[in-house]
C-alpha cells in the first residue's frame, strides 16, 4: 500500500480556531482523540495537548495556550458523534480531572483488540497489523508541557 503524504495538522491555540474545530466536529459521525500530558516532568500532570482527528484534518489543541476548554464539552458528550481512544481510560480521567468533561458515545480500540482475542493490544502493533503503518514513538516521553513544541 502507498501511502500519499498527510496534510499538515490544524494547530487549535485561540478561541476563534476552537471554535472552528467545534463547528467542524458537529457535522462528523466519528472522530478519534488522544491526549498528551507532561507526567514524566512535572509533580502535578496535566493534559498539554489535545489530538483530535476526522476524515478530512488532523488537530492539535493546545490546551496550555487555551484557558477555556469548554466549547468542546459539547464534542465529548454528543451520543451522535462516536469518539475512538486506544486505551481511553488514561484520557478520559485526564480530560475529566483538568477540564470537567464526560464522554457519550465511546469506541476503545484497546477493548476491542482484547475481545478479538489479540495478544499484542499496543496501539503501534495494531496499526501495523491491520494497516502497515509503522508508529514513530520518539517523542512519546517528551515534555509536552513546554512551548514552543519542536516540530
Amino acid at each position: 500500500m502507498k501511502s500519499s503524504p498527510l496534510p499538515p495538522p490544524v494547530w487549535v491555540s485561540t478561541p476563534a480556531a476552537l471554535k472552528r474545530l467545534v463547528e467542524e466536529l458537529r457535522s462528523q459521525p466519528r472522530a478519534a482523540v488522544d491526549t498528551e500530558s507532561n507526567s514524566l516532568h512535572a509533580y502535578r500532570e496535566q493534559v498539554c495537548l489535545i489530538q483530535i482527528s476526522t476524515t478530512r484534518h488532523d488537530y492539535l489543541v493546545d490546551s496550555i495556550a487555551l484557558t477555556d476548554l469548554q466549547p468542546l464539552s459539547s464534542f465529548f458528550t454528543n451520543p451522535h458523534i462516536e469518539k475512538v481512544f486506544h486505551a481511553a481510560e488514561y484520557d478520559i480521567n485526564c480530560l475529566h480531572r483538568d477540564y470537567g468533561f464526560q464522554f457519550h458515545n465511546l469506541f476503545d480500540t484497546v477493548i476491542a483488540a482484547r475481545i478479538l482475542g489479540h495478544t499484542t493490544i499496543g496501539l503501534g502493533d495494531l496499526l501495523a497489523q491491520y494497516f502497515d503503518v509503522q508508529v514513530n514513538k520518539q517523542f512519546q516521553k517528551s515534555n509536552w508541557g513546554k512551548r514552543p513544541l519542536t516540530p
